[in-house]
Parts: C-alpha cells; sequence; structure tokens
C-alpha cells in the first residue's frame, strides 16, 4: 500500500512539474518583439534628453520590456511589474553564488544578457516583496518609498518577486574578456505599478557616473 502512495504522489509531481513547464514554455512562445515601440512609463515618457527606443518585448500586447540607447553611449533596459503593494519592501543581499534554475527568454545587451522568467509578469497577486542579490555590495543614491536608484560593479545580480523561484530575472557578464560591469539600476513605484530602470555603457570602455541615470530621469 505504502509503495502505491509514493507511486502516485511521485506521478502527481511530475504531473504538476510537466504543467509548470508547459506554461511557462506557453508564456514564451508569447513573448514577442516588437521594433521602436515603447512602454508607457507613468509621468515619465518621453525621456527628455536623446534617446533612441529599439523596442519592446510583448505578451498579448502588454509592453513588459523596453530597450533603449541613450546620448549614443548607454543602454537602457526598462522592466515593468504589475500589481505592486503600496507597502512592498526591498531587500539588498550580497551574495557571489545564487542558483538561478528554471526556463528564461534572454534579452541581448550588447556586454551582457538580461533573463527573465515570464512568471514574473504574472500579475494574480500583488508584489508584496523584490530581493535584489549581488555580488557586489550596491552604492544608494535615492532611497524612499517611491524611488530607490543605486550603483553597482556587478559580475552577476538576481531579482527575485515575493521569494518566489519561479519569479527571477538576473544578469551575469558573459562578453569576453569582461569580467564585471557598472551600472546604474533604479525601482520606481508609481500608483500600482513598478518599473525597473537598469542603465549600462554600450561599450566596455565608457564611464559611468554613479547618479547619472537618476539625473537623466528626474533630473
Amino acid at each position: 500500500m505504502r509503495i502505491i502512495c509514493v507511486i502516485l504522489l511521485v506521478v502527481l509531481f511530475l504531473g504538476c512539474k510537466k504543467q509548470i513547464i508547459k506554461n511557462e514554455m506557453n508564456l514564451m512562445n508569447e513573448m514577442n518583439f516588437v521594433p521602436n515601440k515603447s512602454i508607457k512609463i507613468k509621468n515619465l515618457l518621453p525621456f527628455k534628453k536623446d534617446n533612441v527606443c529599439i523596442g519592446s518585448y510583448t505578451i498579448k500586447n502588454d509592453s513588459i520590456v523596453s530597450q533603449f540607447e541613450i546620448q549614443s553611449k548607454y543602454s537602457l533596459i526598462v522592466i515593468k511589474l504589475k500589481n505592486i503593494s503600496k507597502n512592498y519592501t526591498f531587500n539588498h543581499h550580497q551574495s557571489n553564488n545564487y542558483p538561478t534554475s528554471g526556463y528564461f527568454s534572454t534579452i541581448d545587451e550588447g556586454l551582457y544578457e538580461v533573463n527573465l522568467s515570464t512568471e514574473v509578469f504574472k500579475d494574480a497577486h500583488k508584489i508584496n516583496r523584490i530581493d535584489f542579490f549581488s555580488d557586489k555590495e550596491v552604492n544608494y543614491q535615492v532611497n524612499n518609498d517611491t524611488i530607490k536608484s543605486f550603483d553597482l560593479n556587478f559580475n552577476k545580480y538576481v531579482i527575485k518577486i515575493n521569494s518566489e523561484d519561479t519569479k527571477v530575472i538576473y544578469s551575469k557578464i558573459e562578453y569576453y574578456g569582461l569580467k564585471s560591469l557598472n551600472a546604474n539600476v533604479l525601482f520606481y513605484t508609481v500608483e500600482n505599478e513598478g518599473y525597473i530602470f537598469i542603465m549600462t555603457p554600450l561599450k566596455k570602455d565608457i564611464s559611468l557616473d554613479k547618479n547619472i541615470l537618476y539625473d537623466y530621469l528626474f533630473g
């Protein structure tokens, strides 16, 4: 009897896992790239200074990720999160090795890649917690309820939503000969939406000031 129960539990587990993978792959197949289309960012767009919108990734006509070139010097990626709680918490952790298992869509940012689990964009439940893991310490310029702006030099970072292993965004330097990269990161919340801005140099020999992203968006 015990053996039969164990077998049934294994079959049930494998069936659930297979369904999760199938759902994730279906969402990935729905993720399309639309050239020159930009995310609508409340109270911010259009940007004030020279920029080119490369395009956006969409799911069911909703733009979830946009890519920009700023002043022909910087790469800017913008990721939109829905259903953000007014009292959400943001936590930073310094960690050299954070696991990132699962299925991801990959966006090429030139010097590095951004890997997205499409589970991040499901908005059935409120986002109450965002955790940012990086192999180096971050340096805050602004840290309040609406804006969290900081710079870091990273080899890898991971953004985890609601402490769920399936809701992850991460980047790791893969460019040949480049071990780390300077970045400005900014979390901006307005009403029930959140936006993650990540700015990096377009080329490895371009410098990046510590507060250039914040000044660009709000200066």
